[in-house]
């Protein structure tokens, strides 16, 4: 292994980060973990920072970012903000609920985006109000519209009470549509406990219908996910972030909030190393010591 490379004591390389950079978001999932930070956090850091976060990390093995909020483009600087860190990276992509996604998907695919995750939970509008409290029409108009210019596509669907009726209808969409979908089981972080024990569906309920319409399976090096490939060549993969020690062992991610704290994981609130003042001052020296340090800090959650 690389010397410069970022590596925990489990043996577990870090090469991508997840940054969230805001907390605002126009919809109000009823699922929603705030990527595991309950606590409120200003947007504390510029297009600038992220760039220089990018080549500093990029030195030590760091070359995919994904980037999330809140929503991300509610930020007026997000296209910036995918070009800095794009201009000192392998991959950025960006998970947004899609209902800004319309007005900039052009401008993204020009900064760099490799990707966009839309969140599409429904196709019925209901059910769709129920779980986001939102329309579902900008959302579909979106995800049209980055396809129409070009910009690669996934689609998230977490599988609920809710929508599970509707699981063949998302794989019918995304089979014609030719795009990858993360079928993705709801976990127990910042969703009220009466909300997660009514809509809470073992990914199992879903496995059988996904394995009888693929024609190859295969585990993703990151997070060993399970992934189907349907006659086309699109792939579905099954998330099972929530008491799954499969997932924690291939995991090589860190997580940085809007804020510019580096947080080891999705379920542990009492980890954050703030990295802020190194990014701010631009000093790689000491930006790469808390690198080293929050790394050194990871383990599994679940093991």
């Amino acid at each position: 292994m690389n010397a410069s490379r970022l590596v925990d004591r489990h043996g577990r390389i870090v090469d991508r980060f997840r940054i969230s950079v805001t907390q605002r978001c126009n919809h109000a999932c009823i699922f929603c973990h705030r990527e595991g930070v309950q606590r409120p956090e200003e947007e504390s850091l510029n297009p600038e920072d992220y760039g220089f976060l990018a080549r500093v990390a990029g030195k030590l093995g760091v070359k995919k970012h994904k980037l999330t909020g809140g929503e991300p483009l509610i930020r007026e600087d997000i296209v910036d903000i995918v070009r800095e860190l794009r201009s000192a990276s392998d991959e950025v992509t960006l998970s947004t609920n899609g209902s800004l996604l319309k007005l900039k998907a052009r401008a993204l695919l020009d900064a760099g985006l490799d990707r966009a995750n839309v969140s599409l939970h429904s196709f019925r509008e209901d059910v769709f109000r129920y779980v986001t409290k939102a329309p579902l029409k900008p959302a579909l108009e979106g995800l049209e519209e980055a396809l129409h210019v070009g910009l690669k596509v996934k689609i998230n669907f977490v599988v609920m009470r809710a929508n599970l009726s509707e699981v063949s209808d998302v794989l019918d969409y995304a089979l014609s549509k030719e795009v990858p979908i993360n079928l993705i089981e709801l976990i127990p972080v910042g969703v009220p406990a009466p909300v997660y024990l009514k809509e809470h569906v073992d990914l199992k309920e879903v496995e059988s219908l996904v394995e009888r319409r693929a024609v190859a399976k295969y585990l993703k090096d990151f997070q060993n996910r399970p992934t189907y490939v349907l006659s086309n060549g699109t792939e579905v993969t099954l998330i099972r972030g929530y008491g799954n020690p499969y997932l924690c062992a291939g995991c090589t991610r860190l997580r940085l909030t809007p804020s510019g704290k580096f947080k080891v994981c999705i379920y542990r609130e009492d980890l954050y190393i703030d990295a802020s003042e190194a990014i701010k001052n631009r000093d790689e020296t000491l930006l790469g010591e808390v690198l080293r340090k929050v790394t050194s800090l990871r383990e599994p959650y679940f093991v």
